[in-house]
């Protein structure tokens, strides 16, 4: 895949701060991927944006898109020219424009026809066609949120970078918008950076996943290898309940394993350990089980069928799910 982003040796500490933002940070993002950006809080991912965006100088490193140097230690291209267009969380329409000025506020340079045809585009694309004279104050939260996104895209940005631009939406709406903005960038061959602090969203949006702490990338794959494979507890509770097995065998040399990794073993000398149900708990198309190790005292969960009939104060052994075929 081509490079059109390629962040070299990225290095930021805020006046007045003693820890930096960013430190050493490289990474590349090709032509045409979706890469999902996610860590905690304070993590560096906005930072990060800032810089790629031009709203902050780095410290040191470089940022090229596309075979220009849009910063480093000589040159630096100010945001209003580097055809990187920003979705933040909280949309940031202009209240005193209609839908369609909204959308059509990045294509001053465009003619008349043009503009609105690209604003009628966008408007089908994010399905409010009807939409165009509504005010700002007139929409509903994923309704603005949409309208932000028609208006990043509208100037048709080489990359497109979104700020956590669902987080303050319901979990239904969030993961229908999901999936509009990742069909519209497709449509559209639009590069962009997904930045999250939700592991779903990262999992299910992202080509490839990037995870921050504290500055500095810590792990960066495909979402299924930053699943079954993190790099690190901290890592893996990102994405999830995560559990501390010792013992797991070959196929887990880690002693991190999912919840649905794990299944009741009724045979003593293959179990990796055993423990007294704590407490079960029903979800629907699954059930799940909370165990105390005998040996440890720590708590792991497991999923299992929602028919298991399973109490609190049984005893069970647990082991590792056998690996798919074709998956060793």
């Amino acid at each position: 895949m081509t490079p059109q982003l390629i962040l070299d040796s990225l290095n930021l500490t805020y006046p007045r701060s003693r820890f930096p933002a960013l430190q050493d940070f490289s990474l590349q993002l090709g032509e045409g991927e979706i890469l999902s950006l996610v860590g905690k809080s304070g993590s560096g991912k906005s930072t990060l944006l800032r810089l790629v965006a031009g709203l902050n100088r780095p410290c040191s490193g470089s940022i090229q898109m596309a075979g220009q140097v849009l910063a480093d230690a000589q040159n630096f291209v100010r945001p209003e020219r580097r055809e990187i267009g920003l979705v933040s969380q909280g949309a940031d329409l202009f209240p005193h424009l209609n839908v369609a000025k909204n959308i059509a506020y990045g294509l001053r340079g465009w003619g008349r026809q043009k503009r609105r045809q690209r604003v009628e585009e966008l408007l089908h694309h994010v399905n409010l066609p009807e939409f165009a004279r509504r005010m700002p104050g007139e929409l509903s939260g994923g309704e603005a949120q949409r309208i932000a996104l028609a208006r990043a895209l509208a100037p048709r940005p080489s990359i497109l970078l979104l700020d956590e631009p669902f987080s303050n939406l319901d979990t239904e709406l969030r993961e229908h918008l999901r999936t509009l903005t990742l069909d519209l960038l497709r449509s559209q061959h639009t590069s962009a950076i997904f930045v999250t602090h939700h592991g779903e969203d990262a999992l299910s949006m992202g080509e490839r996943v990037a995870v921050m702490e504290k500055g500095l990338l810590v792990q960066l794959g495909s979402p299924r290898e930053i699943w079954e494979s993190p790099a690190s507890l901290s890592v893996a509770s990102l994405f999830g309940a995560i559990n501390i097995v010792p013992g797991l065998g070959d196929h887990y040399p880690s002693e991190l394993i999912r919840p649905d990794q794990l299944e009741i073993c009724n045979d003593p000398g293959q179990s990796a350990a055993t423990g007294t149900v704590s407490r079960t708990e029903f979800c629907g198309a699954l059930q799940r089980v909370f165990l105390s190790l005998e040996e440890s005292g720590t708590e792991v969960q497991l999923h299992t069928d929602a028919s298991s009939k399973i109490v609190p104060g049984e005893r069970l052994g647990i082991a590792p799910r056998s690996p798919s075929p074709g998956k060793e």
